[in-house]
């Protein structure tokens, strides 16, 4: 990944993602005004920071990004499959609709999700000018959210998988994100001895590896370009946010994309 400084705040794009047509980032924690566990740029609004604060921090990254903050299209994540399109902006005094997937073809509109620990998974179709975002938790994996959003890029928008650029941002890797057997047991239920390969045993206790298990769904749903981040949330606590690794007091960074307007 690419990093880049602007105004105290630091965020990192893709190289396969062009800029020509695309705007992406994953904002850190830097550079924000939220203070204790949630410094500083934390844009989770419902996690106990000031939401004045919070609003602030919302209103810097959008300046930063280069985007008007009334474009956003976000929703309220909830570790399931749903996908929502976002064919508008959401107006400020709409609530959040649950989903942990978003799509959409209109420039206009600025995607954000939040996370702190599982796997954002951003989509770019070059050809048809869609833009996405899911929420790749340990449940969301399971359930295939990679897949559904694929599925659901190919029936609205007509996408070809082959054309999909898909990117795994920052996120706890598999070296980091120790499970209990119950989450074994439901892979392997669910996905049969496939799953055995995304876990690993180290001193008695249970791995995931969600990266893998997410890029591997991926290419068993026809995607062929895939880039890895290689950023683990969980072992640069000064970038990033990590439920796990800060046992939940903490705040939620921003996987924003858009397309370029014309």
């Amino acid at each position: 990944m690419i990093s880049h400084d602007a105004r105290g705040t630091r965020f990192y794009t893709f190289e396969s993602f062009g800029p020509a047509l695309v705007d992406h980032a994953f904002f850190t924690r830097l550079g924000g005004h939220s203070k204790g566990p949630y410094a500083s740029l934390n844009l989770g609004g419902t996690n106990g920071d000031n939401p004045q604060d919070v609003l602030a921090n919302h209103e810097l990254l959008f300046e930063v990004f280069g985007r008007p903050y009334e474009s956003r299209f976000d929703v309220w994540q909830v570790h399931g499959t749903h996908i929502r399109f976002g064919d508008q902006p959401r107006p400020r005094e709409q609530k959040h609709q649950p989903a942990d997937g978003i799509f959409t073809d209109n420039p206009e509109v600025t995607l954000v999700m939040r996370f702190a620990d599982c796997v954002p998974i951003m989509f770019h179709d070059p050809i048809r000018g869609v833009v996405g975002i899911a929420h790749g938790g340990w449940q969301g994996t399971l359930h295939g959210i990679g897949a559904e959003a694929v599925r659901a890029a190919v029936m609205r928008y007509g996408c070809q998988p082959k054309d999909l650029r898909v990117g795994l941002g920052p996120s706890i890797c598999g070296q980091c994100y120790k499970v209990g057997q119950d989450v074994f047991n439901q892979f392997t239920t669910k996905w049969g001895q496939a799953a055995e390969q995304f876990f690993s045993n180290q001193s008695g206790a249970l791995y995931l590896d969600l990266w893998a298990a997410n890029e591997w769904a991926l290419r068993q749903a026809g995607i062929e370009m895939i880039e890895q981040s290689g950023i683990c949330t969980a072992t640069n606590l000064h970038e990033w946010y990590s439920y796990r690794f800060e046992k939940g007091f903490t705040g939620r960074f921003a996987a924003v994309i858009a397309l370029k307007r014309g």
